[in-house]
C-alpha cells in the first residue's frame, strides 16, 4: 500500500519536506467535519472535494475500494486515511447527507456493494452530517468506532490545529513525519533510506500538499530543520550552467548568507543535541589536514554546495566566491570537510578534487577523469533548495516549495 499513497509524496520531494515556506503556526480555518471520523495516530489523510477524486490520488488502480459502484456519492465529499494496525491499510470516509436528508438510500446501497466486496462499512453520526466509513480492516473500523466513542479523532493530535489553516477549504494531503519510516519506502541514488526517513522524522510535525504546493506545520521548536531553513534566504544559483551529464538527482543549497547559514545550522544542532560532536569532528578535521574547515569555508567564500547522483558515481560541488586557478584531478586536501560541515547527503567518497572556474568538485579520481559538464534549461536563479530528478524538480523559495512535474 505504502507504494501507490499519492505521486505527490515520491521520494525525491519528500526528502526537502522541512519547509521552504514560511511555518504554519496556528489560524482560523474550520477543520472538515469529516477528519472526526479519522483515528488520531492516523499516518497520513487527503481531504477531497469528491471522492473520484480522494481514491485516484491516494490509492492505486488495483485498490478494491475503486472497484465499488459509488453511484452519487461519487461525488461526494470525502477523506481517506492511512492507518496503522501492524499493516498500513486504507479507511474512506464519506459524507453521506445531513442528518433526516433522504440520501441515506445511496450510502445503504454502497453498503451492500462494499459486502459483497468483502469491504467492511458503517454508518455514522457526525455532528452535522452522516458519514459512510469502509476499509478493507475490520481493525480500522473498530478504531474509528473506538475513537468516536471517545470523542477523539486526528483533530487532537499534537500539532495538528495549524493544518486546517494551510488547508483553506482545498484538497489536500496531509501526513507525520515521524511516521516516514511506514509511508516512504523508495531510495534516493546514493542516499540509504534510512538516512532518508531519520531526516524527515525530525524535519517538521505534519507536512501538507496542497496543488503542487508542499507547507511544513510544526512548533518554533529549534529542533525542526524547516525552522532553521524557513529563517534563511533565498541564494543565487549557477548549478544549471556547469550541469554535470547524466545526473539522477541533484540537491542544491545555494547560500544567501554564509554567516547566517553557519549561525542557523549550528542553532539547530545544538537543539538536537549533536553541536558538540560537531565541533569535535571540525577540530580532528583541522588537526589531520592543517586546516580549520570554519576558516577555509570563509577563504573560499561558500556560495552554493551542491549533491549529485547519476550512474555509478557521487560527487559534491561547491561554488566559490572568486575563479579558482584550474587544476586537474588530484588528491583532496580537505577529505571530509563538506560532511562535516553541512552534513549528510555530503557523504561521497571525496578522495580528489577538481578546480574549474568557480567550482570545487570532489569525486573518485575513476569519476573526475570521465566526468563531463553541460547546462540545463529552466534551472531557478535563486532559491534557498533545489531537489532534481529527470522526472520532477522540487523549487524551494520564500514563497513557497513547489514541485514541478518535469525538468524539461
Amino acid at each position: 500500500m505504502r507504494n501507490c499513497v499519492l505521486i505527490l509524496m515520491s521520494a525525491f520531494a519528500a526528502f526537502l519536506v522541512a519547509s521552504c515556506c514560511e511555518s504554519a503556526t496556528g489560524g482560523s480555518h474550520e477543520a472538515p467535519e469529516l477528519l472526526r471520523a479519522v483515528p488520531s495516530d492516523a499516518l497520513c489523510a487527503g481531504v477531497f472535494s469528491r471522492c473520484d477524486k480522494a481514491l485516484d490520488r491516494m490509492t492505486d488502480s488495483t485498490s478494491v475500494l475503486r472497484k465499488l459502484d459509488y453511484g452519487k456519492l461519487a461525488r461526494a465529499h470525502a477523506v481517506v486515511a492511512l492507518c496503522d494496525v501492524g499493516s498500513v491499510q486504507p479507511l474512506l470516509v464519506l459524507e453521506a447527507g445531513r442528518h433526516g436528508s433522504d440520501t441515506l438510500e445511496a450510502a445503504t446501497s454502497l453498503m451492500a456493494c462494499a459486502d459483497s466486496a468483502r469491504l467492511n462499512s458503517a454508518l455514522i453520526a457526525l455532528p452535522m452530517h452522516n458519514a459512510l466509513v469502509i476499509s478493507p480492516s475490520p481493525t480500522v473500523l473498530t478504531v474509528v468506532k473506538r475513537h468516536l466513542a471517545s470523542e477523539s479523532s486526528v483533530l487532537d493530535a499534537p500539532g495538528f490545529e495549524a493544518v486546517p489553516d494551510v488547508l483553506k477549504g482545498s484538497d489536500g494531503v496531509f501526513w507525520r513525519n515521524r511516521e516516514a519510516a511506514k509511508l516512504f519506502d523508495a531510495e534516493l541514488p546514493g542516499l540509504p533510506r534510512k538516512n532518508l526517513v531519520a531526516f524527515l522524522r525530525d524535519a517538521t510535525d505534519w507536512t501538507v500538499a496542497v496543488g503542487d504546493r508542499l507547507y511544513p506545520v510544526q512548533t518554533p521548536a529549534e529542533r525542526y530543520y524547516c525552522n532553521f531553513m524557513s529563517s534563511l534566504g533565498d541564494g543565487a544559483s549557477r548549478l544549471g550552467s556547469f550541469w554535470p551529464e547524466s545526473a539522477e538527482l541533484v540537491i542544491d543549497m545555494p547560500v544567501a548568507s554564509l554567516q547566517e547559514w553557519r549561525s542557523g545550522y549550528e542553532t539547530w544542532l545544538d537543539a538536537r543535541v549533536e553541536v558538540e560532536q560537531y565541533r569535535k569532528r571540525l577540530q580532528a578535521l583541522g588537526k589531520a589536514t592543517g586546516k580549520d574547515p570554519l576558516k577555509w569555508e570563509k577563504e573560499v567564500d561558500v556560495k552554493e554546495v551542491a549533491y549529485i547522483a547519476g550512474p555509478g558515481y557521487r560527487v559534491n560541488m561547491v561554488r566559490t566566491g572568486s575563479k579558482l586557478t584550474r587544476e586537474e584531478v588530484g588528491k583532496n586536501p580537505y577529505t571530509g570537510f563538506l560532511n562535516a560541515l553541512y552534513g549528510a547527503p555530503f557523504d561521497a567518497a571525496d578522495s580528489c578534487v577538481l578546480h574549474c572556474g568557480n567550482w570545487i568538485v570532489t569525486g573518485e579520481r575513476a569519476v573526475l577523469d570521465t566526468l563531463s559538464f553541460g547546462s540545463v534549461k529552466t534551472w531557478p536563479a535563486k532559491a534557498r533548495a533545489v531537489v532534481s530528478t529527470p522526472d520532477r524538480r522540487l523549487v524551494w523559495t520564500k514563497e513557497s516549495i513547489r514541485i514541478w512535474n518535469s525538468t524539461q
